[in-house]
């Protein structure tokens, strides 16, 4: 087995990861024999609120998969089957001398002086860097200023943090990066970190052949957003084309990736122009939920990385139709193929937690000798709630609210089927000999009665946990299979 290493760049790498996390959580998988993904955010802003809040959300993940065993199961796969190994990083690399430090003291501005006047190399920099870049901390990032950021992360001090993550990658591992292109540390970060890793040998990093041949894939973001005016903020939306027009010339001929995935929509939304730290906390938005699926397509495409003849295969994202609400049935096939199962029935495991899960402790399933001593109020339990109400609650509300909406499902229907919560996707409704037979199809009943036949069945070798989630996940899908046909 092996393993992918993502490597997200500033914000939109956070809220990318974050839409990957929870298709993880879902039961999405990874092809190439991937069963571990080794998450890394790159961000000098240390107290930004995506990314805080994307870590947290991962440590939620590991926790719940650190009780779960897929060996015994049946499917083998399911909810959480993907581990999150962050490495000993807390899913963050380390950059060195940014704390409490203006942008001048990094790069020694004042030292350039001759005789207490600037010299011809201040000079210089003077043209390069405005007074603004100049007095900028770069605790709070780089403020949408690529020049500023590919000083600091081509930093060599900075080689340390990667060796330490990457002293146990293997030939059968691979590489991914995630960035945004109209900013500041996404555009000056990708090309770097990419020639960081095809350079492997010559910076004598650890395992540094296997890094160097490595197949690697990029999503590089295009805008999708806009800001709303900030006379006081450095961050100007007028610049995003520009900017985006100058990295992409600039990737001409400069980048050696296998796949290079790209990603944008027309700006539909404007959010507060916040330049950095926890009030930079902005809506999970569907353009980023592509592109964790670009990650999904790499790992699924079993690519090979050919270092006597590099060829890059370009990819973009698509859906049926423009529409806005999106829905499960404007994606593409192959999207839904690889997803639309999974999100129909995490979204149905996260109401059926949330909403009736208090009133099936009494039932059969729950008398099982495997469920034996459980205590419904433990962590785990605690858990699966507290990740339910992120998934639903918070990430799938959030992209429902933002534009261009994606509307899979109807979240807060007050409906007795829940079943009719799932957008354009009409369920298959209980007959008129169906209800005389007591064959309930219709809510969480037959969730229910799912639920009893499949613990019925023998299902040796699983603990209370690995049971709970066999049981109900599998229950949910058959259900799914019953009402849907999918």
């Amino acid at each position: 087995m092996s393993k992918l290493y993502i490597f997200g760049i500033g914000g939109t790498g956070a809220r990318v990861m974050r839409s990957l996390t929870m298709l993880l959580a879902s039961g999405v998988e990874l092809g190439g024999n991937i069963d571990t993904i080794v998450p890394v955010i790159i961000d000098p802003d240390t107290s930004n609120g995506d990314l805080t809040r994307t870590i947290s959300l991962m440590n939620l993940y590991r926790k719940i998969r650190q009780h779960l065993n897929f060996d015994n199961r049946p499917e083998k796969r399911g909810y959480f089957h993907i581990d999150i190994d962050d490495m000993n990083t807390n899913f963050r690399l380390h950059l060195n001398n940014v704390a409490n430090m203006k942008f001048s003291d990094y790069i020694a501005y004042n030292r350039f002086t001759n005789q207490g006047q600037a010299d011809s190399n201040q000079a210089l920099l003077s043209l390069l860097f405005s007074d603004k870049n100049l007095a900028c901390p770069l605790d709070v990032g780089f403020k949408g200023n690529p020049n500023m950021g590919s000083i600091v992360l081509n930093d060599p001090k900075n080689t340390e943090a990667m060796i330490q993550l990457l002293q146990h990658f293997q030939s059968e591992d691979q590489l991914f990066i995630v960035s945004s292109i109209f900013g500041g540390t996404g555009a000056a970060g990708f090309p770097l970190l990419q020639k960081t890793f095809r350079e492997a040998e010559r910076l004598n990093l650890p395992n540094s052949s296997a890094i160097a041949n490595a197949a690697i894939g990029a999503v590089t973001v295009l805008p999708y957003f806009g800001l709303k005016e900030n006379k006081d903020s450095e961050i100007n939306m007028e610049t995003f084309i520009s900017k985006t027009k100058a990295a992409l010339k600039y990737y001409i001929g400069n980048l050696d990736v296998d796949n290079l995935y790209y990603i944008c929509d027309t700006i539909k939304n404007r959010y507060d122009n916040v330049e950095g730290a926890t009030d930079q906390r902005n809506k999970a938005h569907f353009v980023e939920l592509a592109a964790a699926l670009s990650i999904v397509d790499f790992a699924n495409s079993h690519v090979e990385h050919n270092r006597m003849q590099t060829s890059t295969a370009y990819k973009e994202f698509a859906i049926r139709a423009d529409q806005n609400p999106i829905t499960l049935n404007d994606l593409c096939s192959a999207t839904f193929g690889s997803v639309g199962k999974e999100m129909m029935s995490f979204y149905l495991f996260s109401r059926f937690m949330m909403e009736h899960f208090h009133q099936t402790r009494e039932y059969a399933w729950a008398k099982m000798p495997q469920m034996k001593g459980a205590s419904f109020n433990d962590a785990f339990f605690a858990d699966i709630k507290q990740f339910a109400d992120a998934y639903k609650n918070q990430w799938l509300k959030e992209l429902s609210d933002n534009q261009r909406s994606f509307q899979p499902f109807d979240l807060f229907a007050n409906t007795d089927d829940v079943f009719d919560t799932i957008m354009r996707i009409e369920p298959k409704k209980t007959s008129m000999l169906g209800r005389l037979l007591g064959k309930n199809l219709n809510g969480y009943p037959a969730i229910d009665t799912e639920i009893s036949d499949v613990s019925m069945k023998k299902l040796r070798g699983l603990d209370t946990y690995n049971f709970f989630i066999t049981v109900h996940e599998t229950a949910i899908n058959n259900v799914i299979k019953k009402k849907y046909n999918i």
